[in-house]
């Protein structure tokens, strides 16, 4: 079950056991696979990794925690490819927010164009709005060291995309993330 924190300046109280639960997500995770019903006329089918915000968010987590917690979506993904269930013509993707992962989820990608939208940025762009702006450049998959796990065979590492957002209303905060992305290939 995915909680938001309610009391972030409350310690987090035993992280083995919030890790030993997460353990247990690939093993059920393809029973929550949709039937082909459902999916008709949907471009994707997501899971949210199903933890407390404050075991993988910042302040509280370690990268032993998230490197632990990214290998878990890597299983998860890895379940829901080989899945029977798993829609044909579908792509299994992980995409992975950092520092904090409570954003991180695995997908199954129904349409493909839908997917592209997903892909790493390859050049530095800045989109402006009425009061900010949001800028997104490639990501340094080096950054990514500390936390990242052996990926299962077949999952591509494609790369991330560094975005940060500014807005008038907060000048004296910019808030900045990174969005990375694995997939199976399409089958």
């Amino acid at each position: 079950m995915r909680r938001l924190d309610l009391q972030p300046a409350k310690k987090l109280r035993n992280p083995g056991r919030h890790l030993r639960r997460l353990a247990q997500w690939p093993e059920w995770i393809a029973d929550q696979i949709p039937k082909a019903d459902t999916l008709a006329d949907q471009r994707y089918w997501n899971f949210k990794i199903p933890v407390f915000n404050k075991l993988v968010d910042s302040p509280q987590t370690t990268n032993a925690i998230r490197k632990t917690c990214l290998a878990t979506v890597f299983a998860a993904a890895q379940a829901v490819e080989q899945s029977p269930r798993r829609p044909p013509r579908s792509r299994v993707a992980c995409l992975v927010s950092t520092p904090d992962l409570f954003s991180s989820e695995v997908t199954i990608f129904l349409s493909e164009d839908y997917f592209n939208g997903f892909r790493p940025a390859s050049e530095t762009q800045r989109f402006t709005y009425s009061g900010g702006w949001v800028e997104t450049s490639p990501a340094e998959p080096s950054s990514l060291k500390p936390i990242r796990p052996p990926e299962p065979a077949g999952l591509d590492f494609l790369g991330g995309t560094h975005f940060v957002e500014f807005d008038e209303d907060w000048p004296d905060l910019r808030i900045t993330r990174t969005h990375w992305t694995w997939t199976y290939p399409c089958h």
